[in-house]
């Protein structure tokens, strides 16, 4: 009688008053193993994809962010007789700002900022999305400093030809203007009229900042991400950097 009254009262199954045997008993180990399973290769798969989709959102803003300003160096040029403006390379001595903070006017930033300010709008605007510094002394970007150089002053292949202006860029759409030096640079632009080799170039530009690639600015206004090789390799008579050689 008892064995008959606890299956009438487990009888009607489909209005839950009694769980079936598989459902009481649960996950097997077996099965709890290849949920867990499942789960680590989900996350295994969408971590290094989670990552290069971050990569590549950082890359587009970089390369934005680079041709936002060309079009400053471009207006500061149409302002200044055709000229480039300077770095720390030859500001003070022309008695000229660094080109960050000449470009203020034509980036719709305030030309006479606070510190506070100038750290913020230097964060935002010269900062590249991908580059985790924020001190404002530590730069993103540098200038080719072939733009200012003078046979007066400077020793460097092509003298005494000088660039300092657009009109004299033999080829402004294959030759460097801003470029990404390496992580913790304390400067605003780069000595590489001095390189000698390719181990020079490396060891001042970022070749990782955007997975095996940095960004590079040219005269003409396009931006591109390229391997250090592509931009400078004497080995193969390459150079993007100097006027006279950049094809």
């Amino acid at each position: 009688m008892q064995q008959n009254k606890k299956k009438d009262l487990c009888s009607d199954e489909s209005r839950g008053e009694c769980p079936s045997p598989r459902t009481a008993v649960g996950l097997t180990l077996v099965e709890l193993l290849v949920v867990i399973a499942i789960l680590a290769l989900l996350v295994a798969l969408a971590v290094p994809a989670a990552a290069a989709s971050l990569r590549k959102t950082q890359n587009t803003q970089c390369l934005s962010k680079l041709r936002s300003l060309g079009s400053g160096i471009a207006f500061y040029s149409l302002d200044h007789d055709g000229e480039f403006p300077r770095s720390f390379h030859s500001c003070s001595g022309a008695g000229k700002l660094e080109w960050s903070r000449a470009l203020f006017p034509y980036l719709d930033l305030p030309s006479d900022p606070s510190p506070a300010e100038w750290e913020q709008h230097f964060n935002k605007t010269f900062r590249c999305p991908a580059d985790q510094q924020r001190d404002a002394n530590i730069w993103s970007y540098a200038l080719n400093v072939h733009f200012e150089l003078s046979p007066d002053g400077d020793d460097y292949e092509g003298a005494p030809a000088t660039w300092n202006r657009f009109m004299n860029v033999p080829r402004p759409n294959a030759t460097i203007l801003l470029a990404e030096p390496r992580g913790n640079y304390f400067g605003d632009h780069l000595m590489c009229h001095q390189w000698s080799g390719l181990t020079g170039a490396r060891n001042a530009l970022d070749s990782k900042r955007h997975g095996k690639t940095a960004n590079y600015l040219f005269v003409d206004g396009h931006a591109e991400s390229l391997t250090v090789e592509a931009t400078f390799d004497p080995s193969k008579n390459l150079n993007q950097w100097n006027p006279s050689k950049a094809r």
